[in-house]
This record gives C-alpha cells, sequence and structure tokens, in this order.
C-alpha cells in the first residue's frame, strides 16, 4: 500500500503454530491524511490476501490512525477466535501479540 508507515508480516497457522505449514499475510497501515476540506482525517489499513484496504476516518490524525490500527486488531482477533495461531516467523517461534496497543 503506498503511503505506509507501518507494516508486519504475519504467519497464520491451523491449530497451534509450527503445526503446519503457515500462511503469510502482510498487516499494512497508512499514513493518516486530511480530506480535501480539512474537515476530517482518514487511514487506510489492509491485511493481505485477506482484506483489501479500508479507510477508516476520525477527527484529527490520531483518531483516525487508532481507529484503523482497532480494525486490524479485530481482523487478528477473528483469526484467533477461528482457532488459527499467529506468529511473526514462519516456523512459528515467535507468538505474535497486539495485545499491547490502545
Amino acid at each position: 500500500m503506498k503511503g505506509a508507515i507501518a507494516s508486519v508480516e504475519i504467519f497464520v497457522f491451523e491449530g497451534a503454530a509450527g503445526g503446519s505449514s503457515p500462511r503469510r499475510l502482510s498487516l499494512v497501515i497508512g499514513t493518516p491524511e486530511r480530506s480535501p476540506a480539512g474537515d476530517v482525517w482518514s487511514c487506510r489499513v489492509a491485511l493481505a490476501d485477506l482484506h483489501r484496504p479500508q479507510t477508516c476516518e476520525g477527527r484529527d490524525s490520531v483518531e483516525s490512525l487508532l481507529h484503523a490500527v482497532e480494525r486490524a486488531k479485530g481482523w487478528l482477533a477473528e483469526l484467533e477466535a477461528g482457532g488459527f495461531a499467529l506468529a511473526r516467523d514462519r516456523a512459528g517461534l515467535e507468538p505474535l501479540a497486539m495485545r499491547f496497543l490502545p
């Protein structure tokens, strides 16, 4: 995604991490941008290849960025609730935990 300010590769395993061949996903968050009218900010977020880029709006750049992070956390929580394990590495040795985010 053009204008990305953050990205991470996520390896998704069926069941326990390391127990299967993982699927690689890329979580990307874009730079917040002000609308031409200046009344709203927007920030794009995507979880390729599951979720195409979506726009999250806010009253300012921080609020739009927080909404984008919330959307990303929701997507990851859905995967975990579906029984998938998320890791930062292909071997599944380093779990991905986004719980520290607001």
